[in-house]
């Protein structure tokens, strides 16, 4: 471990992904760690001093500010939007004058996503196609056109420039109600996107929704297993052990997958035994539904396939599995009714 404190920019600290890897540094390595968050609430940059973390003002918009503070940074955790291009160039920037002014090349931990690998069944179809993090030659034809793929990209070709070490992690299908000191703060969001946005159409419809026939398939992952992930990433870095990165630094968080019919019927079964509606068995949303909760999108259709060798073989434990995602809808539900109510 480097003796001097390690300076830490991480972006997204009041996301969902963010907040739960922001908890997760101060718990497990606060000594070591000089972070600093961008955070647009000025309330919640002042609840967040009061656990220690200093704090810039301003949004992803804001790449100066970004490309200045990240040129101050020994480690880069992005962690708020995945296809925010400008402020991953903004992060790239700063952290390529990191390494013009030190001769040590920093690192970013960047979050994409497997929407990445997502295709146009619409829920009429899976599919035999899975991809591996281990398998470079898959993962680089991977097309541009793909959802987060221009981000990607750039990350990667960083890298490959040698001014940087960079990690993709790959979450997919995240669950679970996030807890700990940020929620109860009112700093960060403790929910995901996927589920419970199938949720409140589902109630807002009084039926459980699904696109087409409900076919796709999907990984999953809890959100405390991808928390843990970012942990083993810096503790591999930090204790200067080498392990994949730049188009070897794919990193996918999953441990099972499911089919969009199986979160349908169990969102169903929970809305019907609630009384909110008269059958738990989903129906297809219409075009007109897909319009109104989902912008046209049909994309929570699609299928996206993966196993996660490499971030197992660099120590990843995922806990919880597709059971456990199955069974966190009715929690979800139950919370997102006492928000409403």
């Amino acid at each position: 471990m480097p003796s001097d404190n390690v300076s830490v920019l991480l972006l997204g600290a009041t996301g969902y992904i963010g907040g739960s890897v922001l908890a997760r540094l101060l718990v497990n390595a606060k000594p070591l760690f000089d972070i600093t968050v961008l955070v647009r609430d000025v309330s919640k940059a002042e609840k967040l001093k009061s656990f220690g973390v200093k704090t810039v003002l301003g949004s992803l918009d804001d790449t100066d500010k970004i490309r200045d503070v990240a040129s101050h940074a020994d480690i880069v955790l992005e962690c708020a939007d995945a296809d925010h291009i400008e402020s991953t160039k903004a992060v790239l920037a700063g952290l390529k004058r990191r390494f013009e002014v030190t001769g040590k090349a920093p690192m970013l931990i960047h979050t994409s996503g497997t929407g990445v690998l997502t295709d146009d069944a619409a829920g009429m179809r899976d599919t035999d196609i899975v991809y591996n993090d281990c398998d470079v030659e898959q993962l680089s034809n991977i097309p541009r056109t793909q959802p987060h793929r221009e981000v990607d990209l750039a990350v990667l070709a960083a890298d490959q420039e040698g001014y940087v070490k960079t990690y993709l992690v790959l979450p997919s299908t995240i669950y679970g109600l996030a807890t700990g000191p940020f929620v109860d703060a009112g700093i960060m969001n403790p929910q995901s996107q996927q589920i419970p946005a199938l949720i409140m159409s589902s109630v807002d419809r009084r039926r459980a929704g699904m696109v087409g026939e409900g076919r796709n398939i999907w990984p999953n992952v809890h959100i405390d297993d991808v928390a843990h992930l970012y942990e083993v990433l810096w503790d591999h870095v930090l204790s200067y052990e080498e392990i994949g990165h730049g188009e070897e630094g794919y990193y996918f968080a999953e441990n099972g997958e499911h089919k969009l019919y199986d979160v349908a019927q169990r969102i169903g079964a929970v809305l019907k035994d609630l009384g909110l509606a008269d059958t738990d068995e989903p129906s297809t949303f219409t075009q007109e539904e897909l319009d109104k909760y989902f912008d046209g999108s049909a994309s929570l259709g699609s299928n996206s396939r993966c196993r996660a060798e490499r971030s197992r073989a660099v120590g990843w434990k995922p806990k919880k599995n597709t059971e456990d995602m199955l069974a966190s809808i009715k929690p979800e539900i139950q919370y997102m009714l006492s928000r409403a109510g």
